[in-house]
């Protein structure tokens, strides 16, 4: 064979389905000539024969052409017997067979776009997800504030709910009625409608949550020492439900999916019966725990309530000696820098405070 020849695969009539090696080359006229290497065949001339795309994945060339009623086809698969079939291949082939590139680079484009596509369809749950915790604090707050307080007291619903599996709660009594009095001089003008209630343990605590839901632990009734220092402790607590504080944490353990369904008020998976239970224990950052000091203090000038009732409280609490830090201080740990801001800024508040109504076996400052 001279270097004008290249080899191939030969379909026809009479040929097995995987067809026979056969060399072939072009003539000036735009013919083919094909020397089948099967001695039992002849020679071959395909008169003005079409070129297309062939093979696996139509990495191929197909040159076909008819001879009567037959249906011919010669396929070059090889890459090296491919470039040498279009360089010696004529002018008015070779048309054919730069149709034939354009055609394969449209192609690998879409190939190339389709994958592309389909690695971003298959990394975009997990882009989203690094990129969640990337920005936790700024799509928390985001998605907070989008939410509204309707769908906030919902969420305060079911953190009560879950809180009653757990202890016994009461919603009236004297108790409630004096930490009622006082949480309504705390909350005047608020967008939330606080609820009030005692949850019958031992636990020196007390949390907030969504929607205005309060729960004071009888423990922590116990161990103020005067309604000023309870108050102290309902205006922190206030302050964390009106910053949303609670609701943040929850947007940012829960995950993507619950935050777009916090927003849009879808409360009824089993995913927010777990995040509501686990509001009682949340761990507010030293940022949060600011944030609330500075606004229960605002909170408390606003009513006229002596703001040395929170300072002293965790001041006690800082400075006794226990086997195990009371539940509040690991939810709202009282750090040495903490104290020593709530000290600094309380002597900036002056005024004529207003006593409180004596909270039931307590006294006033």
């Amino acid at each position: 064979m001279t270097d004008s020849v290249f080899t191939g695969r030969l379909f026809g009539p009479g040929i097995a389905g995987a067809g026979v090696a056969a060399g072939a080359a072009w003539e000036l006229t735009g013919g083919l000539r094909i020397l089948p290497l099967d001695p039992g065949l002849g020679i071959l001339n395909a008169e003005q024969p079409s070129v297309t795309s062939g093979g696996f994945n139509a990495g191929g060339l197909r040159i076909a052409w008819q001879d009567g009623d037959a249906s011919w086809a010669f396929i070059v698969d090889a890459g090296d017997e491919q470039a040498r079939c279009k360089a010696t291949a004529p002018p008015q082939i070779s048309e054919q067979f730069n149709g034939i590139t354009r055609k394969r680079n449209r192609l690998e484009r879409r190939f190339k776009m389709g994958g592309a596509l389909l690695s971003f369809i298959i990394l975009l749950p997990l882009l989203l997800i690094v990129l969640f915790l990337l920005n936790r604090d700024r799509i928390a707050s985001w998605v907070v504030q989008r939410i509204p307080v309707a769908h906030e007291a919902r969420l305060g619903d079911m953190v009560l709910a879950q809180s009653r599996l757990q202890m016994k709660i009461l919603d009236s009594g004297p108790d409630v009625d004096a930490i009622r009095n006082i949480g309504k001089r705390l909350t005047t003008g608020s967008a939330h409608t606080y609820r009030w209630f005692v949850a019958e343990r031992s636990d020196l605590n007390a949390f907030a949550a969504p929607g205005g839901v309060v729960v004071v632990f009888r423990g922590l009734l116990n161990s103020v020492a005067s309604s000023e220092e309870l108050a102290g402790v309902l205006a922190h607590e206030v302050a964390h439900a009106e910053l949303r504080h609670s609701l943040v944490g929850m947007v940012k353990g829960l995950g993507l999916r619950a935050a777009v369904s916090m927003t849009f008020g879808d409360l009824s998976d089993s995913v927010f019966t777990d995040g509501a239970t686990r509001l009682t224990e949340l761990r507010f950052s030293r940022d949060a725990e600011r944030e609330a000091d500075a606004e229960g203090l605002r909170l408390l000038m606003a009513a006229r309530i002596s703001p040395e009732g929170m300072l002293r409280f965790y001041e006690r609490l800082a400075s006794e000696k226990r086997g195990s830090p009371p539940a509040i201080l690991s939810t709202h740990p009282a750090s040495g820098e903490r104290l020593d801001w709530l000290r600094n800024e309380v002597t900036k508040f002056s005024g004529s405070w207003q006593p409180l109504q004596v909270y039931p076996g307590k006294g006033t400052n």
